[in-house]
């Protein structure tokens, strides 16, 4: 597969060096821009895979951009330029980057960086990836998916935290209908959930991702990819979006980002 890349540097010289650097590797330069806004715009239109971007611009730095493009499609490599060693640390820790090019580079270290990109890409060969870090959301392809039934995607997190654990329905009644009785109106308010995510996911054809039976369903956990999980497979959290947030839309969450919040405080001082 050919990463569809933007190249965001104001010094003409490192875009046309680097694209020159680049030929025959598996990308496909989609665009260089010198203005951050001009390459977010395109982003906003354009399905874009890796991003290259220099710390330093004038418009908007890197760091913006980055965050912003991220926001447009959680799954797209970022990959920072900069000719400042000092930017290093932060370019890896601070900016959550998935790896650097130190400025001046040449051929190998153009090739190491590609390499690590299209290793960086595998992981998001699934076609389906949720975002936990912050506000809870999922994606079909890089698209937003919509939900008109708001029930049946807190009932599709609940199922995510529980990291592909069976969640019966009492437990989704308790969590869901707050102080409802556990009768078979409440029952029947959780089966319409029910119902709804396996039509929702029927017509994106990702049905294989959930699964439910009399009295219970879980999340097909090996079928997506989700940054929480990332975590619990042992990624440093240090290297995430995480910054203190996790799943803002549904107050039960708050257990779960505790114990995150307590593993970011330990790892910064490792």
């Amino acid at each position: 597969m050919r990463l569809k890349t933007i190249l965001v540097d104001d010094e003409l010289w490192s875009m046309k060096q680097f694209e020159l650097e680049c030929k025959n590797n598996d990308i496909e330069l989609m665009g260089e821009f010198d203005n951050a806004a001009r390459a977010l715009s395109f982003a906003e239109k354009n399905r874009i895979d890796l991003a290259l971007l220099d710390v330093k611009m004038p418009d908007m730095d890197g760091i913006m951009l980055g965050r912003k493009l991220k926001e447009i499609n959680p799954d797209m490599i970022v990959i920072y330029i900069t000719g400042y060693d000092e930017y290093i640390k932060e370019a890896i820790l601070d900016l959550k980057a998935d790896y650097y090019l130190l400025k001046p580079y040449n051929k190998t270290d153009v090739e190491q960086v590609l390499e690590r990109a299209k290793c960086l890409s595998a992981r998001f060969n699934k076609r389906v990836t949720v975002k936990t870090f912050g506000y809870f959301d999922i994606f079909v392809d890089g698209m937003l998916l919509e939900f008109k039934n708001q029930k049946a995607k807190e009932l599709f997190a609940l199922c995510i935290d529980s990291a592909g654990g069976e969640v019966t329905m009492k437990k989704v009644v308790e969590k869901l209908w707050e102080g409802r009785n556990y009768d078979d109106k409440v029952k029947r308010l959780y089966r319409k959930a029910l119902t709804y995510l396996n039509t929702l996911f029927k017509q994106y054809d990702v049905e294989n991702i959930f699964s439910n039976s009399r009295g219970s369903c879980h999340v097909n956990r090996e079928e997506i990819f989700c940054d929480y999980y990332e975590v619990l497979d042992g990624k440093n959290i240090k290297e995430t979006l995480f910054d203190g947030r996790y799943m803002t839309n549904y107050s039960w969450s708050e257990e779960t980002c505790g114990k995150l919040c307590r593993m970011a405080s330990i790892q910064l001082y490792e």
